[in-house]
Formats: structure tokens, C-alpha cells, sequence
């Protein structure tokens, strides 16, 4: 995940003044803001049966084109709370792996980062994996579909304990590469009672032949908040905030992005059309 940082900003500002015969003028103003300290980017995780992964660079001027700056020289910790501790192996630019501790639902991690002298902390449980329980596809007929070839949506059924507080997040991979940025985030609240959620991500377009994997995870509340402030950022125009601002990460006020623990299920399915 890359975090970028504005830190110049070229603007058009127009200034139309109407005095008695006086024309309207245009005036076009040029800031040149200093540039801000890069911020440590954390992205980490741990999946259920897998052992933790943690990327770490540092934010880039937005208009740089030259190459991210890993952090290589971090001690990284990842700590199953009550259990077992792991000291993470830097296996070249910014990416630390784990050996031992595993990920294992009903149990809560704890990421310890050290940098220069720095202590970052971040905490994350992971839940009972959800089901999916049947993924279709229909002919997508809304608003801005192709009109040289056949579209379809997915339609997917999730199974949803109501007894519980369940948060989930959804990601597509087309032929088998992930679908940068596409993902769906739901909440038990906009299902109340229900033992199935069943929903049709309307953003999320597919075409003949397409192979389509669906993972969906199930989150705990932080990480929900996380993606949900992430998604307004990506797609400002479905109702989000059109203001730039940072997700708030559970590492820190000084660091971007996020330590999630999260289990899945996930299934396939070939766009075929219909006879």
C-alpha cells in the first residue's frame, strides 16, 4: 500500500470583480509549500494459518517518481497476547516475515515496530471466518455499461451470525491477479436479524470469460473503520469526503496505514454467457 504525502500545490484561483466598468480579471497564484518529513507507512498482517507479513517505507513527495524508501533496519514483533512472541526477519526492501506464530481465530495479535529510537504499537483479533455461500453472476443492464460486449455483476451470499457483531470485507481478483483498490466493506448493522446477507457490489464489473476469485474476510471493528475511511478516499463521488485526509491507523498518530488480523473463505467463479 503507498501512502503519499502533497506537498506542492498548483492552483487556478479566478477573482472576478465587478466595479462600476471594471472587467473581470484571472489571476492564477503559484504555492510552493515546503516539503513535509517522509512518515513511516506500516502495512501488516496475519492470516488465519498463516504467519504475520509486514511492509515498511516512507511516505514520497507526491509528484517524485523515484523509487520508495524502505525501512530495513526495524525490529519488528508480532505477539499471539497470552501466548507466543516473534521477532520478524527482514527479507529485503521493507518486508519482514515470520516463522512461528501463526494466525488462529478467537485470538488477539500485537505489532511491536522499533525505529530510530520509536515504539509503534497496533492490535488486531481475528474472528470466526464467514461462508460464502453461493456467488452468481447476472447481466448487468445500469448505467454505463459497455455497449460492445455483454457485462454481468456478481451477486454473492454471505452467511451471518445475528447473535453476533460481524464485519466484513470483500476483495475480486480477475485471472488470478488482484483488482487494485477493489473492495466492498459491510457491517451487521445494515443486516439486522439476518442468518444470510446476500448483496450485489454494483461497482465491480466482470465480462465473458473472466475468472473471478471472491475473498471475504471477516474483520473486527477497527479494520472495518479503517477501509470504510480508505474507501471514501478512493471513491469520493459514492458519498465519501471529497477533503484529502489519512485513515486513522491503530499504530500510531505519527504512521500510515494498518496491522490487520483476518480470516477468509473464498470461492470461483467463470463468466459464462447465458444461452
Amino acid at each position: 500500500m503507498k501512502q503519499y504525502l502533497i506537498n506542492k500545490i498548483m492552483f487556478s484561483f479566478s477573482l472576478c470583480v465587478l466595479l462600476g466598468s471594471m472587467p473581470s480579471c484571472e489571476e492564477v497564484i503559484d504555492i510552493d509549500l515546503n516539503d513535509s518529513d517522509p512518515k513511516l507507512s506500516i502495512d501488516g498482517k496475519i492470516e488465519m494459518g498463516q504467519t504475520a507479513q509486514i511492509q515498511l517505507s516512507y511516505t514520497t513527495d507526491y509528484f517524485s517518481e523515484e523509487a520508495p524508501n524502505y525501512e530495513t533496519d526495524a525490529i519488528v514483533n508480532i505477539k499471539e497476547l497470552n501466548g507466543r512472541v516473534e521477532t520478524l526477519i527482514h527479507q529485503g526492501k521493507g518486508l519482514y516475515t515470520g516463522n512461528i506464530v501463526i494466525g488462529r481465530e478467537g485470538f488477539e495479535y500485537e505489532l511491536e515496530i522499533n525505529v530510530d529510537d520509536k515504539t509503534y504499537l497496533g492490535k488486531s483479533s481475528m474472528l470466526t471466518p464467514t461462508e460464502i455461500l453461493n456467488i452468481e453472476y447476472l447481466e448487468f443492464d445500469g448505467f454505463g455499461g459497455s455497449e460492445e460486449e455483454t457485462e454481468y455483476q456478481l451477486q454473492i451470499v454471505l452467511k451471518n451470525n445475528p447473535l453476533e457483531e460481524n464485519y466484513y470485507l470483500l476483495k475480486y481478483y480477475i485471472n488470478g491477479s488482484d483488482k487494485e483498490d477493489t473492495y466492498s466493506v459491510y457491517s451487521h448493522e445494515f443486516f439486522p436479524n439476518e442468518e444470510t446477507i446476500e448483496f450485489s457490489p454494483m461497482r465491480f464489473i466482470f465480462t465473458k470469460d473472466d475468472v473471478v476469485t471472491v475473498k471475504a474476510y471477516s474483520i473486527d471493528e477497527g479494520t472495518y473503520d479503517y477501509y470504510s475511511q480508505l474507501d471514501e478516499i478512493i471513491d469520493p463521488h459514492g458519498g465519501g469526503s471529497s477533503t484529502p485526509f489519512n485513515p486513522a491507523s491503530n499504530m500510531g498518530q505519527d504512521v500510515l496505514g494498518y496491522f490487520r488480523a483476518w480470516s477468509f473463505d473464498q470461492k470461483t467463479v467463470q463468466i459464462e454467457e447465458e444461452e
